[in-house]
C-alpha cells in the first residue's frame, strides 16, 4: 500500500507544476497589455488629419469672411489651439526674412500688411498623438529597456484676413506620425545606484 501513496503523492505534484506552469504562462502572456499607454489631445472640432485639411479647403481667398470660419469652428476664442496673430506677428511669420523682396509675396497678403493694424490673422495649430510602450515587459518593469511608439497626426495653418474677409491662406502638416523611441539602461533599476552611492559616501 505504501507504494500506491508514493504514486499518488507524485501525480499531485504533476498536476501542481502543470498548473503552476499555465497560470505563469497566461501571465507573461498578458503582460504586454499592462505597459503603460498615454494620450495626448486637446479637444477640437477635427478627429483626424483628412478632416482638418477638408475644412481648410473650404476656406477661400477674397470670399470667406469671418462669420463664415466661425461657423467652421475656426475662431480663437472657442477653438482650443487657434491663436489670433496681429500685424507685428503676421510679419514675423511670413514676411520675416532679411532683404526680402516685396514683390515676392503674395499681392493679397503685401496690401493687407500694408494697412497695420487692419490686418489681422489666425494660426492653427492641432496636434494629436498617441504613445504607447511596447517590448518586453520585464525588461521594461525593471528598467533596462523601454520602448515607445509614439503615433499620431499634426495640422498647422495661418489664415490672414483684411478686415473681415480672407485674403490669403498657407497650411503644412504631418498625417501620419510613427516613430519608435527606445531608452536602455544596461544596469535596469541599478542605473542610477552608483551616483546616489557617491554622494552618500562623500
Amino acid at each position: 500500500m505504501q507504494p500506491e501513496r508514493g504514486r499518488t503523492d507524485t501525480a499531485a505534484e504533476c498536476s501542481i507544476r502543470m498548473w503552476l506552469a499555465l497560470a505563469a504562462v497566461s501571465c507573461l502572456a498578458g503582460c504586454a497589455s499592462l505597459l503603460p499607454t498615454s494620450k495626448a489631445e486637446v479637444k477640437m472640432p477635427w478627429q483626424n488629419y483628412a478632416e482638418a485639411k477638408a475644412t481648410f479647403d473650404r476656406i477661400i481667398v477674397q470670399k470667406t469672411t469671418i462669420d463664415e470660419l466661425t461657423a467652421m469652428a475656426i475662431n480663437a476664442v472657442v477653438t482650443p489651439n487657434v491663436a489670433l496673430l496681429n500685424h507685428t506677428d503676421l510679419l514675423r511669420r511670413l514676411a520675416n526674412v532679411p532683404l526680402l523682396d516685396p514683390g515676392m509675396l503674395d499681392d493679397g497678403l503685401r496690401a493687407c500688411l500694408v494697412k497695420r493694424q487692419k490686418c489681422t490673422g489666425l494660426e492653427i495649430e492641432q496636434t494629436r498623438t498617441e504613445r504607447a510602450r511596447i517590448g518586453n515587459f520585464w525588461l521594461d518593469v525593471l528598467g533596462f529597456r523601454q520602448e515607445t511608439s509614439v503615433t499620431g497626426w499634426r495640422f498647422n495653418a495661418v489664415i490672414v484676413l483684411d478686415e473681415n474677409v480672407v485674403i490669403y491662406k498657407v497650411w503644412s502638416g504631418q498625417p501620419n506620425i510613427h516613430k519608435l523611441e527606445e531608452e536602455r539602461n544596461p544596469l535596469g533599476p541599478l542605473q542610477g545606484a552608483g551616483g546616489a552611492l557617491f554622494r552618500q559616501l562623500y
